[in-house]
């Protein structure tokens, strides 16, 4: 009884002194540093963490009004969430719907959908995906 109490302290410690040694991360806005998006002309995104060419990740993206983003998949799961503009999204299949901010999607790994950033502004969304990052376009029946 006495080794499994000093065994569960030991691991509390252990756990605490990995929690304390994870370094916080701060940064303003003014500090983001936007990219060309590597696959849609004329968008934008920011890297918040992980790498998306690698694995697992999270990043901004900016989207220009007018954009439509066909009927496509990734690899990865995803889960977004609108910051500004209004984006029409919709899973193959299902009826669309517009998504203002703080609006929230979960798109499974290999689920095609689509979506369009509605013209008159520009669409800012916080992506978080399970792994690298890709797009693959599907072709129309």
């Amino acid at each position: 009884m006495k080794r499994t109490l000093m065994t569960a302290a030991a691991l509390t410690m252990l756990a605490g002194g990995a929690v304390a040694a994870e370094k916080a991360t701060v940064t303003p806005a003014s500090e983001l540093k936007w990219v060309d998006s590597p696959v849609m002309k004329g968008a934008k995104q920011a890297v918040l963490w992980g790498d998306p060419a690698k694995g697992a990740h999270g990043v901004l993206k900016s989207i220009p009004g007018g954009t439509v983003l066909g009927l496509h998949t990734h690899t990865n799961s995803q889960r977004v969430v609108v910051v500004s503009g209004n984006v029409e999204f919709g899973m193959e299949g299902e009826a669309k719907k517009e998504l203002g901010s703080g609006s929230y999607v979960s798109i499974p790994g290999g689920a095609p959908h689509e979506a369009t950033c509605k013209a008159g502004a520009d669409c800012i969304y916080l992506e978080e995906v399970t792994g690298a990052a890709d797009f693959k376009p599907v072709a129309k029946k």
